[in-house]
């Protein structure tokens, strides 16, 4: 069994994943959907002396940067540190707001708009990911950027002859387009990624079992996002199993074959939106526990915004006997340490819990 968390390069996933690489192996390999480059940081320096130049920031000097070019990304190198090494998928994301909406804060994903209407520069930084070893490429297909078979055939060969494993991500819009193309010419070190979306598993058995057919040598993975995006927090119980995220990917992914599957780790997949509001939502807490296969929910629909976690906090950790029977959770250690320091967190704390559990107990059961 192969499980595939998916992570976009934010902040907290980023975080996560540094925290976590001793869970990643050749059963647990992240995907990082690539929205926005990392720089390196540069200052300017005095021409004549090669001094650094300053500038007065109140009672504090400060070090001027210099703006960011193309030959500052570090953006691979930059994962690539982080999981010390190991095998991750890196898919660079395109986007369409038919999907996601309009509300995107588009400094949050430029590079994402980017490559989306560049198909020449998405297809560079994908040929960039061939120059490590560890890094999985994976050429992206669904509604809106579609490839003409010929030109995918001489990408997916072109990857192919730079790298020892790619990966091709279709979503079931294209399975009888692309068909001829992953039976002939996917390698047995190569990864299918089939991307059922926000769709209930139970509800693709024709498209399973069209994936399942198929005469190819390449590692099959079911990817999914069960947690659908246009349910709001406040939707959520207050307390015990959620029926709000059906997690029946991992439950059915052998019955078609599959080699394994993947999804956002209780997370949604969402990119980042303007700020309205923020902070005024309803606290919600996300526990998953492998033995059920479910995400236990903690809401608090009394008290909005972040000091609802309060009461969400002594709610988990009264649980704890339950959620950490044997092995420690580094997710209920942040919970713990939110309660000693006398902290609520915010919606950034707490998405990088729900991750940060999901991800360590499938460590611990797979």
């Amino acid at each position: 069994m192969i499980y595939v968390p998916m992570l976009k390069n934010r902040q907290e996933e980023l975080k996560v994943a540094k925290e976590l690489n001793y869970c990643f192996s050749n059963k647990i390999i992240p995907l990082f959907e690539i929205l926005k480059d990392i720089y390196k940081v540069q200052y300017k320096k005095d021409p004549i002396t090669g001094d650094y130049i300053y500038i007065q920031k109140g009672k504090k000097k400060q070090k001027v940067k210099e703006e960011s070019t193309d030959s500052d990304i570090i953006t691979l190198e930059h994962i690539n540190d982080l999981i010390n090494g190991k095998v991750a998928f890196i898919d660079f994301f395109r986007f369409s707001k038919d999907k996601y909406g309009n509300n995107i804060d588009l400094s949050s994903v430029d590079l994402s708009v980017r490559i989306s209407f560049n198909i020449n520069l998405y297809k560079k930084r994908v040929l960039e990911v061939t120059k490590y070893k560890n890094l999985i490429p994976v050429i992206s297909i669904k509604p809106s950027f579609k490839f003409k078979k010929n030109d995918l055939r001489d990408f997916l060969i072109e990857l192919q002859t730079k790298s020892k494993s790619i990966g091709l991500r279709i979503t079931d819009h294209f399975i009888q387009d692309y068909k001829d193309l992953i039976e002939s010419l996917l390698r047995d070190s190569d990864f299918l990624l089939f991307d059922i979306e926000e769709q209930n598993p139970k509800s693709k058995v024709m498209e399973l079992e069209e994936i399942m057919e198929l005469k190819t040598l390449s590692k099959k993975i079911l990817l999914n996002s069960p947690r659908k995006a246009s349910i709001f927090n406040r939707e959520f119980e207050e307390s015990g199993i959620t029926k709000l995220i059906d997690n029946s990917a991992r439950d059915i992914f052998s019955e078609y074959v599959f080699h394994g599957f993947g999804d956002y780790c209780g997370y949604k997949d969402a990119l980042p939106e303007k700020r309205n509001n923020y902070g005024v939502g309803a606290a919600l807490a996300l526990i998953y526990q492998y033995e059920d296969n479910g995400f236990y929910s903690f809401c608090n629909h009394k008290i909005k915004g972040f000091s609802g976690y309060r009461d969400i906090i002594e709610s988990i950790l009264k649980m704890k006997h339950y959620f950490e029977k044997i092995n420690k959770c580094p997710g209920l250690e942040k919970i713990k340490n939110l309660q000693i320091k006398r902290k609520t967190g915010n919606w950034a704390t707490w998405n990088n819990i729900i991750i940060t559990r999901y991800i360590h107990q499938m460590y611990l059961n797979i």
